[in-house]
């Protein structure tokens, strides 16, 4: 499959924790909370409750999508697909939850569901944290690459490199996004790509870069 996700080890240590807007409420609020119990003592409360439920959250998310993956490796589509829906879901803001998402596309996309992952997945972006949104719109890339436009399959592999924060994937992205062009029939567009890429000294995409230049130039 076109564009593998990131190793769940590069998500493990995604934070779920907004506390800015738990503490901007509390001193919104500080005055008639200082009357009945004081301000000190509420705020450290609510802070140890908040940590406490995310924590909660979080650890739930997570033995949900571990229960999730075992139909998934077992090639157990239908189940897997039930499992992972939940798991999105339910968990929709955590990292599990996003990771579930991501999963639930390849299922669909296994089962020659097209439409249904690349919608699935257009409906998970919108809680995806950055971390997620670029993995996404590549899958989302992958699925139009399966139903064969690759034009649009193009524009996704775009939108992905703008999101990535690391070098290598946004690169990996833009190559993805050539690839598609050329595919498309729009050998001038993918050649700048190739161009830019093909001038990265030690990238991992420059060799590529160099040939597929070499194929363009080639061509009459």
């Amino acid at each position: 499959m076109a564009q593998a996700t990131r190793p769940a080890g590069s998500s493990a240590a995604l934070s779920d924790d907004p506390l800015e807007s738990v503490t901007n409420w509390l001193q919104l609020n500080s005055k008639p909370i200082l009357l009945a119990v004081g301000g000190a003592a509420v705020v450290a409360a609510s802070v140890l409750i908040y940590r406490s439920t995310t924590a909660s959250t979080r650890e739930k998310a997570s033995a949900a999508l571990s229960q999730a993956q075992g139909p998934f490796t077992e090639g157990k589509f239908d189940e897997a697909r039930s499992a992972l829906e939940k798991v999105a879901t339910r968990y929709a803001a955590t990292a599990s939850g996003q990771q579930a998402s991501l999963m639930l596309a390849q299922v669909l996309f296994e089962q020659k569901k097209y439409d249904e992952g690349i919608k699935s997945l257009e409906s998970a972006l919108g809680s995806a944290s950055g971390d997620f949104k670029a993995s996404m719109l590549a899958m989302i890339a992958a699925g139009y690459e399966f139903k064969g436009d690759m034009g649009k399959a193009a524009e996704q592999y775009a939108k992905a490199a703008a999101a990535s924060a690391f070098a290598a994937d946004k690169q990996g992205y833009e190559a993805s996004q050539a690839r598609s062009l050329m595919a498309a029939g729009k050998s001038a567009d993918a050649r700048k790509i190739w161009e830019r890429l093909a001038q990265l000294d030690g990238a991992l995409v420059q060799q590529e870069a160099n040939v597929r230049l070499g194929e363009l130039l080639a061509k009459p």
